[in-house]
Order: structure tokens, then sequence, then C-alpha cells
């Protein structure tokens, strides 16, 4: 579990450098570069993690009056990792995590599940389901179609990291055997 604890730290601070270069006009290069990284940890099914862009993310209003970020840019939470044993990958993991610069209020909400197995020998993610708080369900995003959220394969363990707040439906999920 600490490699795919290791593989999703990783992949959280890249994001947050994107995050980071896409409020810098004179940075565009930068945020193309560390997005091209961070999208080759994706199997070609799933949408990419960020996209890039060709000229400037923002408008020039945003660039002329947002000198720097009010608050600091944070990792996503990384809530829970659940092992499983696949018949068609083997090695799988569901990696639960909140929305890509999350904060650092008192909210922490279930935003996606990642779906991680080694892809000739390198961690990718293979697919990407996010809640559907009107049915309580989670819903198919991207990446290998034929997983199913709740039947993922005979669940191995569980790590649990850190539990959501102010999030009725994200608790019930990290606390479920899942």
């Amino acid at each position: 579990m600490k490699r795919i604890e290791e593989f999703f730290r990783s992949l959280f601070e890249k994001e947050k450098e994107a995050i980071y270069y896409s409020g810098y006009k004179e940075k565009l290069d930068e945020y193309n570069s560390v997005v091209k990284e961070l999208n080759k940890n994706v199997v070609n099914e799933m949408p990419p993690l960020m996209r890039l862009h060709e000229t400037l993310p923002y408008s020039e209003r945003f660039y002329k009056e947002i000198k720097e970020f009010d608050d600091p840019i944070t990792p996503r939470h990384l809530y829970k990792i659940s092992h499983y044993q696949n018949r068609d990958y083997g090695d799988l993991w569901a990696c639960y995590v909140s929305v890509d610069n999350p904060g650092t209020g008192q909210t922490k909400i279930l935003h996606s599940c990642f779906i991680v197995a080694s892809i000739d020998e390198d961690l990718k993610i293979i697919a990407q389901f996010n809640p559907d708080r009107d049915t309580g369900k989670w819903a198919f995003v991207g990446g290998d179609g034929e997983l199913k959220m709740y039947k993922l394969g005979k669940l191995l363990s569980i790590e649990r990291y850190l539990e959501p707040v102010n999030d009725d439906w994200g608790i019930e999920q990290y606390n479920r055997d899942i």
C-alpha cells in the first residue's frame, strides 16, 4: 500500500504545481510540461487528469487583477485506499480522494475514486468514479468501462488516512468496507 500512497502523493504534488503555473501568464510552458507528466499516469481510455492549454487558461483580466493566489494551493486529500484482487488486473487499488486544491477549510468532501493497477510494471489510473449525490451511488467517469465500483474483486485490505468532514455521504463511503 505504501507504493500506492506514494504514487498518489507524488501525483498530487505535480497537480498542485500545475495549478500554481496556471495562475501565471508567463508560465504556460511550465504548466503544459507538468500536465504532460501528470497525464502519463492514466491509460488512454481515461480522460486526462488536467488539460493542456494552447492559449492562456484565464482571461487577461484575471492576470491583471490576480497577482498571486490568495490562499495557498493545497494537494488533494487522500482519504483511503482499498486493495483488491481483480480477475483481469490482479492487484487493483481504489483510491478515495478530494477535489484538486481543496483549500485549508474545515470541509473535506469525498470527490473521486481513482482505480489504479500496474500496467507494464507502471502504476496507472485505469478508471475514475465520482459520487452521484442524487442517487447516493458512484458514477463512472472514464477508463475501463468493464469495471464496476461495487464489483472490483476480492477485497484484501483497506488503509484509512483521513476521514471526510461535513460530508455525510463521504463519511459513509469512508467507513464502508469497499
